[in-house]
């Protein structure tokens, strides 16, 4: 029979002797022989007389008692300085503390590591769904746990200090009141709260049985706790992460969701390029209202002629712009036979040419020919709310079919504008987009 601190502690605290009776043949783990001595309990083997726990003896694995200078030997055997390898269901607890691998402590700490891969993976899914900045801020917890291990192992004092700025009593009242901090009311979990706030209540979860681990591990039969300052911890981490899909969930409410529009292949013409190619005094002739105030579809079109090939029926986008700017996806590039030039609108300086033939002539263009990156257009009011200025950069994702994340996509803020992503046709097609599908901004 292996006795362990554990099983010593529990059977201890029940009389409070000062001698304690154990089966012949019985193993005393060194932590449960530090135990021992530490509270002057004399050690009777059953049929035999009493035995002090003296410092100068060390306990075989037969029970039998060493002299000090084979106690030594044995200490140095179990930590691997000897031929007698330590037995492979038992561990190191702290130094040369041999105990049980199912020592409450070692389960405990085997749950915190199970936690921090969890936490791991986690975060590894928030960066590749564009979530970069709270997968960072998750590192704070993967720190905190960090800390927690080696103040255990070490047996330092840990101080609970502030996770995310909030001190221990703040996440405490903030998971308490959740209608209160973000205006939601205690909620079962539901499968439209996606699966970022599933992530945070699995992590929530998981935290909280690693609690219970460690009140078993750090708790005695008395009520006693040796270790209160990590059962804090414990316990505001698991509010933490209730307070941060409380949050989340939130936000979900007030999601920055916009239209698509896709963009096919267009052109803008300056005033000498219209006339040139459809005649003197020319005026585009209006077709329809495009979603942007005051722009709109032409009936005019042109023919795109390059080096390999020609595009037909290119529609020109009026009003007639200072500049002429030809807008083709990078397929079209391939088609045309041009160098796929990505740039922000209006940014046509060192970009391909290409030749435009219309009704009553041609242009030959040495630039113009651009692939439009990716852009939002924002109406002030609405960059406003959302805390948006002109020039910034974002991510979004598409949600379709086939749900995409595009990055560094161009924030354009005017009062003239209405709320829309625009994609080119190459982009929409790998994402599926539809004539109703949505995208959220995720990331700024």
């Amino acid at each position: 029979m292996i006795i362990s601190e554990h099983v010593l502690r529990a059977n201890w605290h029940k009389t409070k002797s000062n001698t304690i009776t154990i089966p012949q043949g019985s193993i005393i783990t060194p932590s449960a022989r530090d135990f021992l001595r530490s509270q002057a309990i004399q050690v009777q083997y059953e049929g035999e007389t009493v035995l002090k726990a003296e410092p100068e003896k060390t306990p075989t694995a037969a029970g039998r008692m060493l002299s000090t200078n084979q106690g030594n030997a044995a200490s140095r055997a179990s930590a691997g300085e000897a031929s007698h390898p330590k037995p492979e269901h038992m561990t190191h607890l702290r130094g040369k503390q041999l105990i049980l691998k199912t020592h409450p402590v070692i389960a405990w700490r085997g749950q915190l590591d199970r936690f921090g891969c969890d936490l791991v993976e986690t975060q590894t899914l928030l960066v590749k769904a564009g979530e970069t900045k709270f997968a960072a801020q998750l590192e704070e917890v993967a720190l905190r746990a960090q800390q927690l291990m080696v103040a255990e192992v070490r047996e330092l004092p840990i101080e609970f200090g502030t996770l995310f700025g909030w001190t221990a009593d703040e996440i405490r009242d903030m998971s308490h009141h959740p209608d209160k901090y973000f205006g939601i009311p205690h909620t079962p979990m539901s499968y439209q709260d996606g699966w970022i706030v599933a992530r945070l209540n699995s992590l929530r979860s998981k935290i909280r049985e690693v609690e219970l681990y460690a009140n078993r591990a750090f708790t005695a039969d008395d009520g006693s706790c040796s270790r209160p300052d990590i059962i804090l911890l414990l316990n505001r981490l698991s509010s933490l992460f209730y307070v941060l899909l409380c949050q989340r969930r939130s936000e979900q409410r007030e999601k920055r969701i916009l239209p698509i529009g896709i963009s096919n292949r267009h052109l803008h013409l300056s005033q000498n390029h219209l006339e040139l190619l459809f005649g003197a005094g020319y005026s585009l002739k209006k077709r329809k209202e495009l979603s942007q105030p005051g722009q709109f579809a032409a009936e005019e079109t042109v023919t795109l002629a390059g080096p390999k090939g020609n595009i037909e029926n290119v529609r020109v986008l009026g009003p007639v712009r200072p500049e002429t700017q030809v807008e083709v996806s990078v397929t079209d590039c391939f088609h045309l036979g041009i160098e796929p030039e990505l740039r922000d609108s209006g940014q046509i300086a060192g970009t391909s040419g290409v030749e435009l033939i219309g009704l009553a002539g041609t242009v030959r263009l040495d630039h113009g020919a651009i692939v439009a990156a990716r852009h939002i257009h924002l109406h002030s009011d609405q960059a406003k709310k959302w805390n948006l200025r002109d020039g910034q950069r974002v991510t979004v994702r598409v949600e379709s079919q086939r749900p995409a994340l595009f990055q560094n996509v161009l924030v354009r803020v005017s009062k003239e504008f209405k709320g829309e992503l625009h994609l080119d046709t190459d982009e929409a097609n790998a994402a599926l987009v539809k004539p109703d599908t949505e995208c959220i901004i995720v990331e700024v």
